[in-house]
């Protein structure tokens, strides 16, 4: 265990700082065959998701893609989406949520490094925290822990023990024990202050908040940012992409967070 910085930690606060903005947009294209609002057309993933980069890219510090809604990409597209998310100095995180075993979980590290990201989400069910961060910072890879989710079904991380303690600590417990580059903590529902609070007593002054139900989903960050403070990363995904003007929306919305915090 180590307490210095994690690299992607540090990348964040530099990144963050030059563009006034903790604001993360997420990436979720989906197409017709898949619901009724809020899609795109079946061909047109890559180019919705570049021009979606270069409008949100002056008031954004970080591009989640998440995964369960590229797969069928190839790892060329991915690599060329990821340039460009680099190209306007931003960082792109894989929303992924791995979780299995080492060998598995060594595997798919290796292709995030090979796809150009930054970092990637994992989910601690598994219990390799440790081994996953030491994998991922040996790529100079950062990895966000999933630690209080805000979908009601989540609210068990809250009523499921570990070593009498509710299951969302010791998550953060074992972020704290690997120097794990974040947690991710819901901004809805069942989450209250002082379950964030302990979050931030647990995993100290190096570890970021990765904040998602802000936006379409109607959460609020206020606890959260002023915990986590700066080391806040607030993601919005339909709220912003599926707006009429997705750079003015990216912009409000960052303009928003820096006079909360």
């Amino acid at each position: 265990m180590s307490d210095k910085e994690p690299v992607f930690v540090k990348k964040y606060g530099e990144i963050a700082k030059k563009k006034n903005s903790i604001l993360s947009v997420g990436l979720d294209p989906a197409i017709p065959r898949q619901r009724d609002q809020n899609v795109i057309p079946t061909e047109e993933r890559v180019n919705f998701m570049e021009n979606i980069i270069d409008m949100v890219s002056p008031y954004t510090s970080v591009i989640k893609i998440n995964r369960q809604y590229t797969l069928g990409l190839t790892i060329d597209d991915i690599r060329t989406i990821n340039k460009q998310i680099h190209s306007k100095n931003m960082l792109s995180m894989s929303d992924h949520k791995l979780g299995d075993i080492g060998s598995s979980n060594e595997s798919a590290i290796f292709w995030f490094k090979e796809e150009e990201f930054d970092a990637f989400t994992f989910n601690p069910y598994s219990g390799n925290v440790l081994e996953a961060t030491e994998m991922a910072h040996k790529l100079d890879l950062g990895i966000i822990v999933l630690t209080l989710m805000s979908n009601p079904q989540a609210i068990l991380q809250k009523h499921a023990m570990v070593k009498g303690k509710p299951l969302y600590q010791h998550i953060a417990s074992l972020c704290k024990e690997a120097n794990s580059d974040g947690c991710v903590i819901g901004a809805t529902a069942h989450v209250e202050s002082a379950d964030i609070l302990e979050i931030k007593r647990i995993v100290g002054d190096n570890t970021l908040a990765l904040v998602p139900g802000v936006g379409a989903q109607g959460g609020s960050a206020d606890t959260l940012l002023k915990s986590f403070g700066t080391k806040t990363m607030v993601n919005v995904s339909r709220g912003v992409i599926y707006s009429q003007s997705p750079g003015e929306k990216a912009k409000e919305i960052q303009e928003m967070l820096n006079g909360l915090l």
